[in-house]
């Protein structure tokens, strides 16, 4: 089966920390910005979506299975989902964020809003291999 190579994270670090965090189980959710699927750059994410979550050397991690995705601005997003996500609170979720979306989106001289739009998808670990 086909399934879609992903790392977490800009950084080395940052790509090792978010797989170990899916490996463990503590990191079930992620997001990202609507506008490049609205641009043709990506393609949603559907229910049953398989992904290989690899480190920053591309190794495998581990397997997950998408089991929810759902479309929310940037303000509604609450402090389960920002936990759901690994950032461990809220407060980290909106610092991290908010900064990786603005340096994203101001490539496309597009700008972070309370109205922007996120993909939020749910996902859990599979045993298949």
């Amino acid at each position: 089966m086909n399934r879609k190579k992903v790392k977490f994270g800009e950084t080395s670090k940052e790509q090792d920390e978010l797989a170990g965090l899916v490996e463990q189980g503590v990191k079930v959710a992620t997001s990202s910005l609507k506008f490049f699927q609205d641009e043709g750059l990506s393609v949603p994410t559907s229910i049953g979506d398989k992904w290989a979550i690899e480190n920053s050397l591309g190794e495998l991690i581990c397997l997950v299975e998408v089991t929810a995705v759902c479309y929310q601005t940037f303000s509604k997003i609450d402090e389960t989902f920002a936990i759901a996500e690994g950032d461990g609170s809220f407060d980290r979720w909106y610092s991290i964020h908010s900064v990786y979306y603005s340096h994203l989106l101001n490539k496309y001289k597009q700008e972070l809003t309370d109205q922007t739009i996120l993909e939020c998808v749910y996902f859990k670990k599979s045993e298949e291999q």
